[in-house]
């Protein structure tokens, strides 16, 4: 970044410099024009009677006396009448390029345009810069009499000067520049590892945040937490056969651990019950979904995690609860945590319930498919559903706890 930024700096300064030399030119070039005004000023009284003789006596020792300079030297000079026509030229015949100044010459403009202030152009003679000045000429009495024109040829030195200048002070910006740099790089970079070691620590902390709350609920819901590591798994093996990109996955982990979060709020009376709710009770287990949107929502974090949180009861068909969601409406990651959710909670013991066997859990998922489910997603996971419950099913050992740190590793950790 540094070394962009010097040679933009240095790339600036030799423009700057190269600008201002060129000003300089410019500026003695029309110094010179004016001279040649002022030493003609009396011959342009009669500007309907010129005398071509006597002007180009005096334009040939004008010249001679304001040739040349640091900056270059006039070659060519011409006055024309108000209309445009040649009264007198004098060019240096000892200057290399005169031929060429002299068929660039010569050629005002015969149009009605009024060259009411000095103009200039830059013309290439042979890589050589020739500045071209236009302007009107007064008499003694102030009066317009006339038209100048005169080709001023820049000095070799002189672009020596600007290329040696400029390269100096672009040389020295990139050298300040680096210079710099180079003092403040320890400065920033240790910023930068504190910087980095602040946003490790917070990362840790929200990782942290995410397991705590849904252990939390976990303990308090079945004295287990198994169940969030295995449906959280299971859900990721499932995104990651349907190739879901990364980002999409972070948020279905944080969503899938967090799902029930807001069965904090729930009665314990209810929450314990050993048995099916009845209508009523179910009607108030139904409010963990607002709860867990309210709890999610109050940290940025896992802010994301109201797409699980908030719709995991939604079902294909529209028949569900929550907002009444059906098809495509359902977000994605909620889609496929739904099937790995009922997969755990069918192939688990629950307190109505004992666990069901690969078939029937298979046949439970199928059936639901349309309607509970998107069907779709539930064709995939019928590809992958054996290994899944070989290997998943009813486990409750701290393995999990390795294969979901590992996950969130993959998935999290840069």
């Amino acid at each position: 970044m540094s070394l962009v930024i010097s040679c933009l700096v240095g790339t600036g300064v030799w423009q700057m410099e190269k600008n201002k030399i060129g000003q300089d030119i410019l500026w003695n070039a029309k110094g010179g024009f004016k001279f040649f005004n002022n030493q003609i000023r009396t011959l342009l009284n009669t500007p309907d009677n010129l005398n071509p003789d006597l002007i180009r006596r005096h334009l040939v020792i004008t010249m001679s006396e304001r040739r040349q300079n640091q900056s270059g030297g006039f070659v060519s000079i011409g006055i024309y009448t108000l209309n445009k026509q040649l009264v007198a030229m004098v060019t240096d015949d000892t200057y290399e390029y005169s031929k060429l100044v002299r068929e660039k010459a010569g050629r005002l403009n015969k149009a009605e345009k009024a060259y009411r202030s000095m103009e200039f152009n830059v013309l290439s003679i042979d890589n050589i810069p020739h500045m071209q000045i236009i302007s009107p000429l007064r008499n003694d009495l102030g009066d317009l009499s006339a038209y100048g024109e005169t080709f001023f040829a820049v000095a070799p030195e002189a672009l020596a000067k600007i290329r040696a200048k400029a390269i100096k002070l672009a040389g020295a910006a990139i050298f300040i520049v680096m210079l710099t740099t180079g003092l403040l790089y320890p400065v920033v970079l240790s910023l930068l590892n504190r910087v980095s070691s602040l946003s490790a620590k917070l990362f840790e902390s929200n990782l942290e945040m995410l397991k705590v709350l849904g252990n939390a609920v976990a303990k308090r819901d079945s004295d287990t937490d198994s169940h969030n590591y295995r449906v959280t798994i299971i859900s990721v093996k499932l995104a990651e056969h349907l190739q879901l990109p990364k980002p999409k996955i972070q948020q279905l982990i944080k969503g899938a651990f967090l799902h029930d979060v807001g069965k904090i709020g729930i009665e314990d009376e209810i929450l314990h019950k050993p048995g099916r709710l009845d209508k009523d009770e179910f009607t108030i287990m139904k409010n963990h979904v607002p709860y867990g949107i309210d709890i999610v929502s109050k940290a940025e974090w896992i802010k994301e995690a109201i797409d699980i949180v908030g719709y995991h009861h939604e079902k294909y068909d529209g028949t569900g609860y929550g907002k009444g969601l059906k098809g495509d409406q359902i977000p994605e990651i909620t889609r496929i945590f739904s099937i790995a959710d009922v997969f755990d909670a069918l192939t688990c013991h629950r307190p109505y319930k004992e666990p069901f066997s690969f078939e029937k859990t298979m046949d439970i998922l199928i059936a639901g498919r349309g309607n509970h489910f998107d069907p779709v997603y539930v064709d995939a996971f019928e590809q992958i559903a054996f290994p899944l419950f070989d290997t998943y099913a009813r486990r409750e050992d701290d393995r999990l706890k390795t294969e979901l740190t590992a996950l969130l590793k993959e998935y999290f950790y840069e």
